[in-house]
């Protein structure tokens, strides 16, 4: 009788809840709640068909007579089988509607709670400025799109420049998750005003859409009759419109998922209904045609409609924006990255292993297992982040492509997000092991640990410093990801595979309620400041479960004890020690992992090296005008003999064999906003100084470009033309050898530059010279003629020019318009690489 009454009480449970507002694992409301009269008698599952049993934390009001008379009738039938009902052996699935089975599920993001660390104090940092933001200044160009009065001007940055409303959609993302991670009831009622001034948005408009952007109705009007342009990265004169419908359907998602409000769920189904319903009209062709421009994660949040729903309707919708363009060379395992702008297609790929969840077809499993590989493995930085200027390049070849725009921050937000679902299916320790170096060495340091703003890229070149943003006037892209980052870093700490097994992927302290099965976990460490780990296990009662510890691959060595004990356990095939038995109350795992220094070369480069230790990226700090320091050696890979541990507590490393001085290392993620470097030049003692004086012109040439650049223009990169206001005619983005460019044939195009009015200002410009007929054009700075070209077989090399401007241009002005016009209508203008103007 001792051995089932645990079970009886679980049974109990789940009946009591059987009237709570939803399933702990799968989020998902109960289809019955508050019916007397459903006819329903309870099964030992969620209602929604997630295969786990909701427990009675989450009753929020009184069992109904209906429930109590199936309790009574249930317990008395059950109870002799309630162990084995009860035992969740079979089968288990994270959400509902979901087809295919996962391996292991993450632990619910309300049941984890970050204790310290420095996660903690970026998790705080985060929250106050959530809650310093005013809703109202996000809802404004909802307000006014939808007919309504508003009072309050929108916030700045991206938000009053054409995508109005991505930020809010991370806004109400990051409240979601923040609410989930710390159950600040202030979240909770932030999100509920926001879930109310959408609907009565909906209710003006009439239609469902919902769109914080200037002129969203006629564009979305034109796109519904066929009328569709677009020139890369605008559609029909919006700014990547669908990108941004895209950010407000997963923060409608996130609250679905994380918080009791249910209003959410009926807003996210008419603005699904709305969309549906554009699109429904059109062609597949007509579909590519706006998937040419940027969209976001839109096949993800539509399969989270569908899970949400059970409606399929909402997967075939998803289906319609698959961009094959991208996925079909993924699929035949043909890597078709290099050039294209990173964080367009990472969402994409996000979007394929959820349709892969929701639908079974091994071909989108495919597609996102492959990309994986490729980024992690071919296209990444050491400190887990991938893209220059955000676009890859050649795989394995980064060495040449280390500046102040490598590793935009969204991109590695979504991998992250990928490397999530991918674990489901796949429980292997590579997984963690990557998604542990990204969060420390990218996701962490991309806060300012002062105040809590956060970064657009992540510098790895020499001498670079992260930018971060303004409280109220940025909102990049990457602020909005950085709302959400700081918020949700307990989803991968934890895993249940079935009732019978706890995967611990992160050594972050923190605390796992694991209800089920009446178990709170803590974790206590100092990590990565220490080796050890203490993991305190409080059990209501004796329970048999198998504590997956993930060896990571940067360990040298561990020692695991229980209860004092040292137990010999090695890693599976997987990368996992697994220690099996009955856990009591006051139960105590000891982990230790040896950390280590060791370099890692920058791919295509071997001399060219970080350093880590343990899983930590180091960096030196610089004086402002410093000079780039280098290693001389001739053993690049002997760590140990070129850095020295210095204090291991406080992770400070020294070099050794540095000039022209030794420089001091600490965590990448501890840098904050000062100069630095992350890659050092490894140089052999012979020839040290003659190679050091080549790289000095270098740098020289380097630093001269940047004190005498005015402002500087990449044509063909998204942002870039945003910001310089790009517009021209018969033009699309173009790459060659990995690089953006734009040219036209018998038309024209134009940017804004920006101008030093005090000083003469010279216009660069940056073509390809192997071009042989007809490559005529003029050069204009505001409508009046600079220069002429004919670039006609300059050679297989990139050719720079210079156009003095004359002052009268440029006296008193902050900007000019810099033009480049075929001279007829068989001419081409271009191919243009790359512009500065400068004093």
């Amino acid at each position: 009788m001792s051995a089932v009454r645990p079970h009886v009480v679980r049974l109990v449970r789940f009946l009591v809840c059987f009237d709570n507002t939803r399933c702990e694992y799968c989020t998902t409301i109960c289809k019955f709640r508050g019916r007397s009269d459903c006819g329903k008698i309870p099964t030992l599952s969620c209602p929604a068909g997630c295969g786990r049993v909701p427990l009675l934390t989450y009753k929020h009001k009184p069992m109904n007579r209906h429930c109590l008379l199936q309790l009574a009738v249930v317990v008395f039938l059950m109870a002799p089988h309630a162990a084995e009902a009860t035992k969740g052996t079979g089968p288990i699935r994270c959400e509902p509607h979901v087809r295919v089975v996962p391996e292991v599920c993450p632990a619910p993001l309300h049941a984890v709670r970050i204790t310290g660390g420095p996660f903690l104090h970026a998790q705080e940092m985060d929250r106050r400025w959530l809650l310093s933001m005013d809703p109202d200044r996000f809802l404004s160009g909802f307000r006014s799109e939808a007919g309504l009065e508003t009072s309050v001007p929108r916030y700045g940055g991206w938000e009053n420049s054409g995508a109005s409303g991505h930020a809010f959609g991370h806004y109400l993302s990051a409240l979601a998750m923040m609410y989930a991670s710390t159950g600040d009831s202030v979240c909770l009622s932030r999100i509920d005003y926001c879930v109310d001034a959408l609907s009565e948005c909906q209710e003006r408009e009439g239609t469902g859409l919902l769109a914080g952007f200037e002129r969203s109705r006629d564009l979305f009007a034109e796109l519904s009759r066929g009328d569709i342009r677009s020139q890369g990265f605008d559609l029909n004169g919006g700014w990547v419109p669908f990108y941004t419908l895209h950010k407000e359907f997963a923060g409608l998602v996130d609250i679905c998922r994380y918080t009791p409000n249910t209003k959410a769920l009926t807003v996210l189904v008419r603005f699904a209904d709305w969309l549906d319903d554009l699109v429904s009209g059109l062609s597949d062709e007509q579909m590519a045609r706006i998937l040419v421009c940027e969209h976001g994660g839109m096949t993800e949040s539509l399969s989270d409609v569908y899970v949400l729903t059970g409606d399929r309707r909402y997967l075939d919708l998803a289906r319609r924006f698959d961009h094959e363009e991208i996925l079909r060379p993924l699929a035949a395992g043909r890597d078709s990255l290099p050039g294209k702008h990173a964080n367009t297609q990472i969402p994409k790929i996000v979007g394929a292993i959820r349709e892969y969840e929701c639908s079974g077809e091994e071909r989108y499993r495919r597609i996102a297992s492959f990309f994986w590989e490729r980024v992690v493995g071919h296209h990444s930085y050491v400190i887990g982040g991938n893209s220059e200027n955000e676009h890859f390049g050649a795989p394995d070849m980064l060495a040449t492509r280390l500046s102040e725009g490598t590793c935009e921050t969204c991109n590695t937000y979504n991998m992250l997000k990928l490397t999530r679902h991918l674990f489901q299916y796949d429980p292997a320790a590579r997984y963690a092991d990557y998604y542990e170096r990204a969060l420390y060495n990218q996701i962490l340091p991309s806060q300012n640990p002062d105040d809590g703003m956060v970064c657009y890229m992540s510098p790895l070149g020499s001498g670079c410093r992260k930018t971060f943003s303004l409280p109220f006037d940025s909102f990049w892209c990457c602020v909005g990801s950085g709302m959400e980052n700081h918020a949700r870093y307990g989803e991968f700490i934890y895993f249940f595979g079935g009732d019978d097994n706890l995967f611990v992927n992160l050594y972050v302290p923190s605390t796992l309620d694991w209800q089920s099965r009446g178990i709170r976990l803590e974790q206590q460490t100092e990590f990565p400041r220490s080796d050890e780990i203490r993991f305190r296990i409080s059990a209501q009662v004796p329970e048999r479960f198998v504590l997956h510890l993930r060896c990571p691959s940067w360990a040298a060595g561990h020692e695991v004890a229980v209860n004092g004990r040292t137990v010999r356990v090695e890693p599976a095939a997987a990368g996992y020690l697994a220690i099996d038995r009955r856990w009591r109350d006051g139960d105590e795992v000891r982990l230790t992992l040896r950390r280590t220094l060791r370099s890692e070369a920058v791919p295509g480069d071997s001399t060219l090296r970080a350093y880590l230790y343990g899983p930590v990226v180091l960096s030196a700090v610089l004086d402002d005008r410093e000079e780039i320091p280098v290693l001389v050696t001739d053993r690049v890979t002997d760590a140990p003999s070129l850095i020295r541990c210095t204090d291991a507590a406080k992770l400070r490393f020294e070099t050794r064999t540095a000039q022209p001085v030794q420089k001091e290392l600490i965590p990448y993620f501890e840098v904050g906003g000062r100069r630095m470097m992350v890659y050092f030049r490894h140089l052999p003692t012979a020839t040290w100084q003659d190679r050091l004086a080549a790289l000095r012109m270098q740098e020289d040439r380097e630093a001269w470009l940047r004190e005498r650049t005015v402002s500087q223009f990449t044509p063909g990169e998204m942002q870039p033309e945003r910001d310089h206001d790009f517009r021209g005619t018969n033009t699309q983005p173009q790459e060659f050898e990995g690089r953006k460019y734009r040219e036209t044939l018998g038309g024209w195009f134009s940017f804004d530059m920006a101008v030093d009015p005090g000083q003469p200002n010279t216009l660069y410009c940056t073509y390809w010279g192997n071009r042989f007929y007809n490559h005529s054009f003029d050069i204009e700075v505001d409508g009046e003629k600079i220069g002429f070209e004919n670039i006609h077989n300059w050679g297989a090399r990139y050719v720079e020019r210079s156009y003095p401007i004359p002052a009268e241009l440029t006296s008193g002005r902050e900007k000019v318009t810099v033009t480049l016009r075929a001279i007829r209508e068989d001419a081409v203008a271009g191919p243009l690489f790359d512009c500065r103007i400068m004093r």
